[in-house]
């Protein structure tokens, strides 16, 4: 086999081999990106799921003050029907 053959191989051989490795660079690049857009996307997503979160939580904390409201509320009209409590007889207002 002739010299001229071999190294003709081996430069075809390089090529290949170089221009293969490129492709793959360029595929993760296109990959990289398109996966930074997905990952862009799911951050804002999970930030309005904390949002919903914390005003849930929010809500849920409201409504056990309002039951604790209510209750002592509840206390309050059942000792004014019992008799305790300062209660102002109708017509008179001390100023």
């Amino acid at each position: 086999m002739e010299p001229w053959v071999l190294l003709a191989g081996l430069a075809i051989q390089t090529v290949v081999f170089l221009g293969g490795g490129w492709a793959m660079v360029l595929r993760n690049g296109w990959s990289t990106a398109a996966l930074e857009k997905q990952m862009e996307g799911m951050q804002h997503e999970l930030k309005k799921l904390a949002e919903v979160i914390t005003n849930q939580a929010v809500q849920a904390n409201r409504l056990d003050n309002q039951g604790s409201q209510i209750a002592t509320l509840q206390r309050e009209v059942s000792d004014l029907r019992r008799g305790r409590g300062w209660i102002e007889p109708e017509g008179h207002h001390e100023r």
